[in-house]
């Protein structure tokens, strides 16, 4: 606990791992009552569960034929935690996954963010009024640390999608699910909010534009 009476949270990677999955993610081991660290982890895990479930080895199929060898998908879980202080605790996931079957190996963006005060998970539109001079300001800027190269043809990329599809994607913005269409994503830094958005594989997979 700080100064300010507020709880500060300690956070230890757990790793979860089977036949091709491996996944790290954090867990809290110290700060607040019992009841607290019980009920963020629960928020953590439930995501992670969510995040896991996304991928099964039925989701390429192998060939009916000609060969006696199933080889296995492989995926690979990983975090960065963005923020943790009294007020928020933010985690950004990445997910390597990469299906034998599959035309090419795919990293995919997921996000959790937790009210640390009220521990309750929160979404973009908990954080910042998502109407569509907000989305224009996240694609109208250049995303972070990209490959310049890819910047035109991103924002063609947006641009074919159309703003209709765009506001209908972000009303979906950190559900973990086949319903958030185009994997958008926040996290939350100290000074801004991040979002992450789903493109192409020749696009690099997915995108990061940062909101002061």
């Amino acid at each position: 606990m700080n100064r300010s009476g507020a709880i500060k949270y300690d956070l230890q990677e757990r790793i979860f791992q089977n036949n091709g999955t491996y996944a790290s993610y954090p867990f809290v081991i110290s700060g607040g009552s019992k009841e607290e660290r019980d009920a963020l982890n629960k928020v953590i895990l439930g995501d992670i569960n969510k995040i896991l479930s996304l991928y099964s080895a039925d989701a390429f199929l192998p060939p009916a034929k000609d060969t006696d060898l199933f080889l296995r998908d492989t995926l690979h879980i990983g975090y960065v935690i963005m923020r943790n202080d009294e007020t928020y605790l933010s985690i950004f996931y990445t997910a390597d996954f990469f299906s034998p079957y599959g035309a090419y190996p795919t990293q995919m963006i997921y996000t959790t963010n937790i009210d640390l005060k009220n521990i309750k998970r929160l979404k973009l539109q908990d954080l910042i009024t998502v109407d569509v001079n907000f989305i224009d300001k996240v694609l109208s800027g250049n995303p972070v640390n990209v490959n310049p190269d890819y910047i035109r043809g991103i924002k063609d990329y947006f641009q074919g999608l159309g703003m209709d599809v765009i506001n209908r994607g972000f009303a979906f913005a950190d559900i973990i699910g086949p319903g958030n269409f185009l994997g958008i994503f926040s996290y939350i830094k100290p000074d801004v909010i991040g979002i992450s958005i789903s493109v192409p594989n020749y696009l690099g997979n997915h995108v990061e534009y940062e909101i002061e």
